[in-house]
Order: C-alpha cells, then structure tokens, then sequence
C-alpha cells in the first residue's frame, strides 16, 4: 500500500501523543500523564526496597547462624571429646566427628541426611535445597586433635520469603493508595491551574460581541499564563489599532475620494455638453486633468502610508532593520531638492538647501542651536553640486553616525515638505532645506517664506486628510496680477507620511510658524548606536 502525501494546505501527520491521548481534554492527559510517571516512581520504589529486605533479611540470618555456630566451633578447638549440650529452641545445629558420625543435631531428618555431603564443603554461608526446601546455612571445620570437625548451623529460607513477600504486599498497597491520592491531587491541581485558562477561553468567545476595549483577564499570579494573557493582550491591542487603523483609512479614503469623483463626473458632463465649444470643451478637459492628478496623487499616497506601516508591522516582528549613513542620506537630499526644483521652477520659487556635516570639533553638527534664525540659503552656484559632494566630508563613510532610514524613506520626507512649501508659496518664494546632525539626532528642517498657517492647524497638521484653510490649499496664484499656475491639489496625506516614516525610524515631526513669516517643517531622527548597526 503506498501512503500518498497530505495535499497543500491540509494538515500533516500528527505525531507525539497516541490518538486514544489526543481526543482527551488537556486535564485528562495532565491526570494521566503525572500518574503515569509516580506509578513508575513507585514500582521502582517498591523494588529497591524489596531487595533492600532481601538484603537485610540474608544479612540478619547469617549473622544468626554464626552466634548458633561459633560456641561450637570454640569447643571444639580446645577439647577433642567434647561434651557437647544441645543447643537453645528453634536453633538448628549440628555437629559431625573427624570420623563421620553426627556427634549431636537438631536438623531435621532430611537435614541430617545431607550432613554427609557437608563434611566436605568449603567453609562459610550457602543455600542448600533440601527435598524442595532451601535452607541457609554456615558451615565451620574446627580442628583439635581428633581430627577435622564439622559444624553446620541452618535455617529454613521459607520464613525469610514470608517477611519479604508479605513487607512487599504492604508497600504495594501503601504505594497503590499514595498514586490514588496522587492521580486525584493531578486532576485538583490540573483544574486550579487550568481555570485561568477557561476564564481566557471565554472572554475570548466573549471579544466577538464585548466593547473593543476588552482583554483577556490576567492574574495576579506572575506566572506563564499571566505572561501568555498579556501577550495576547498587546496582541490583540496591536491587532486592535491596526484594525482601526484600516477601518479609519477606508473610511476617510472614501470620504475623500467620493468628492473629487462627483467632481470629476460633473466636468466630464459639462465636457460631453460643449462639444461644439472647443475652448469650452478645452477648459473641461483641463479641470477634469487636475482631478485625475489629485486622485492619482491620493492613491499614491494611501499605497505609500499602506507600505510604511507593512514595514513597521516587519520590525516589529523581527524583520531586519537597514541603517544608512548620513552621506547617503545627504546625496538622497540633494537629488529631492532637484526633482522639488523642477515643480518650483513654474513659480519661479527658488529652492536651495544647505548640508551640514557632521565634524569632530562640533558634535552638533551645527553651530546654531536648534530654533535659531535659519543661515541665509545658498545659491544654486554654491549648492548644486554635478559630484553629489558637499564640503566636510559628504559623501564618505569614515565614522559616520547612521540612522535608521532609508534612502527613499528621506526622499518622502523631502519631496512632501517641500513640495507643500512650494505649492502654498506665491510666484516668486523660497524654499530652503537643511540636513545636519546635532546631539545624537539628524535633523531634517524645510522653511518657507509663506503665509504659514493657522495655529489651530498645527495640533493636527500631521492627521490624515487634514489640510489648512484656504491660506494654503492648493490654488491659482493668489495674486492676479503674476499669473496663475494652477497645481493639483493636495491629499492631506503629506504630512501624516512625513509622520510615519520619522517614527518608523525612531524620531518625530513637527512644524511651527516663523515669527518673520512661513513655516518651518522639522524631522528628527536619532543616530543608531555604532554596535546595532546593520
């Protein structure tokens, strides 16, 4: 018969308990398994003894034999016609001549007629079977002048294997009651222990229809189950946040989404009814362009916030964490800034940034301290550079600090600060970009020269699908007289993936109004540790 393999996605063969075990309740096989072992303890237990008593017993006995021989034998070695009396009750002696003739015996008949074969017998303790009985015996040759004489003391082995066989009845009885008593204590204790487990087991049926901030209970025992129960509650209060997390974003996804399609609908109408207007029908296609940019944009941006958290969910499970040094990081910088200079260069805005390497004078990487007017911005002469290589050391890898943050991770928080600052900025603004290293941070700030924003706004700047009023929503130029360069409108998501990859990353994101006017974006990341670099 040949034995075909278990098909994809069903179970395999179990192995370990026997089937009759495995259908048993988990305090069935406690109860059985703990008795299991104590009854093998005890059997062991019972033998040990048992040739314990042996032993004893053979001990006792020839001990005996030897105080019933040893008158005998100090008679005889002084006195060659002994006047030999018998000896006390119960005690089985005899005494053989040089000559063969049994001088005195209390043996029985059947005793007495193996005495012969005796006579001839090596000196000490042996077992001799009799007509079907065994008996022990000593034997001792004294020798006087009359010769060479024997001395036989014995006792029947009957009475050794009654002490020894009715001592085993009893430990076995004993040792029968104690795995009773055993196997009962299995199942009470088994039960006890396993009670938090069946209260987890319902609050866990119970998490179907209880309130979502249910946990499994734990107990004030600092056990494993206390430890298992709060596992699974962080756990389930992972699984909880992630789900809200979802039901959040679908949520709001479709808020936003069904606002731009109606809108998008409504200019496709509208483009359907002034076909014979070409300029008309132009300026439909136009609008509805800008809201097919602001949906691809919005899809994007979920898909990019999808992939960030799939990639925090990773590491936090162990998946590998990559660190790059902060060249890198600084060459990733200035590539953004070109690609945010080709969208800035339709408002004649100007973006420039400044990198400030980290140096061994200066462990803050920055004379300025933090909140400082920003230097003035360099040029495009200074700051665009073909080699990619700033001065103080860019570029290289000598003793650099790491982070925990990827290229691309950098070029987001680039591309959306920035590109936020450019589209809320008039014809004609500033942008500038700053990477430099204090303390055991890197420090990623964008400034604008812009109206900034509301205060009521920055608590929740970085929120999803929240967006300032209309002093910064995407819009013509504000200004009619420089000429309107209509930009797709923001997701509200800029800033909330701004937010995630710094915590991904281990730091945070914050933004404030300037006092001379604009906003200031900062992202702070720490510096990995040089022995849990990757």
């Amino acid at each position: 018969m040949t034995e075909t393999a278990p098909t994809p996605g069903s179970p395999g063969p179990r192995h370990g308990l026997p089937r009759p075990l495995r259908n048993l309740s988990l305090r069935s096989r406690i109860t059985i398994g703990s008795t299991a072992i104590a009854a093998v303890v005890i059997v062991l237990l019972v033998l040990v003894m048992r040739f314990q008593v042996v032993s004893v017993v053979a001990s006792a006995t020839r001990t005996l034999l030897d105080a019933d021989v040893d008158p005998y034998v100090a008679t005889l070695e002084v006195d060659s016609d002994p006047d030999l009396s018998a000896p006390g009750n119960a005690q089985l002696v005899a005494v053989v001549a040089p000559s063969g003739q049994i001088r005195l015996s209390t043996m029985p008949p059947r005793v007495e007629r193996a005495l012969g074969s005796l006579t001839s017998t090596q000196a000490g303790a042996s077992v001799i079977d009799v007509s079907g009985s065994e008996y022990r015996v000593v034997i001792e040759h004294p020798v006087n002048q009359a010769g060479r004489w024997t001395v036989v003391a014995a006792r029947n082995s009957q009475a050794e294997a009654i002490v020894v066989d009715d001592l085993t009845t009893t430990l076995s009885l004993t040792g029968l009651a104690i795995l009773i008593a055993f196997g009962v204590a299995s199942w009470i204790l088994a039960t006890a222990a396993l009670r938090p487990v069946n209260r987890m087991r319902r609050e866990a049926e119970r998490l179907s229809v209880a309130p979502e901030r249910a946990e499994l209970p734990v107990g004030p025992a600092q056990d494993e189950l206390a430890s298992l129960a709060t596992t699974l509650n962080a756990f389930l209060a992972r699984t909880r946040q992630a789900t809200e997390r979802e039901r959040q974003m679908v949520s709001d996804a479709s808020h936003e989404l069904r606002t731009p399609l109606a809108i998008l609908t409504t200019q496709l109408d509208l483009a359907s009814l002034d076909g014979d207007d070409a300029a008309a029908l132009a300026a439909h296609i136009d609008r509805a362009k800008r809201s097919v940019a602001r949906l691809s944009r919005l899809a994007n941006d979920l898909l990019t916030l999808s992939r960030i958290e799939d990639s925090e969910r990773r590491e936090q499970d162990g998946g590998p964490q990559p660190t790059t040094t902060w060249s890198d990081l600084g060459d990733e910088v200035m590539a953004a800034v070109d690609r945010v200079r080709l969208i800035a260069s339709a408002k004649d805005i100007t973006v420039d940034f400044d990198l400030e390497p980290p140096g061994p004078t200066s462990p803050a990487g920055s004379s300025e301290p933090h909140g400082a007017p920003v230097a003035a911005p360099r040029s495009d002469a200074s700051s665009d550079r073909s080699d990619g290589v700033v001065p103080g050391g860019v570029g290289t890898d000598a003793g650099e600090p790491r982070f925990r943050l990827d290229t691309g991770g950098m070029a987001q928080l680039v591309t959306n600060t920035a590109s936020n600052a450019v589209a809320a900025l008039p014809r004609g603004g500033g942008v500038f970009v700053s990477w430099r290293v204090e303390g055991a941070e890197g420090v990623l700030q964008v400034t604008d020269d812009g109206p900034g924003v509301p205060e009521s706004f920055i608590p929740v700047a970085f929120d999803r699908f929240t967006r300032p009023d209309e002093a910064r929503t995407s819009r013509r130029d504000p200004d009619p007289a420089t000429g309107g360069v209509p930009l797709p409108g923001g997701s509200g998501l800029g800033l909330a993936i701004v937010r995630a990859i710094a915590e991904r990353s281990g730091g945070t994101a914050s933004l404030r109004n300037v006092r001379s006017g604009g906003l200031e974006v900062t992202v702070r990341v720490p510096v990995v540790p040089p022995q849990t670099t990757a």
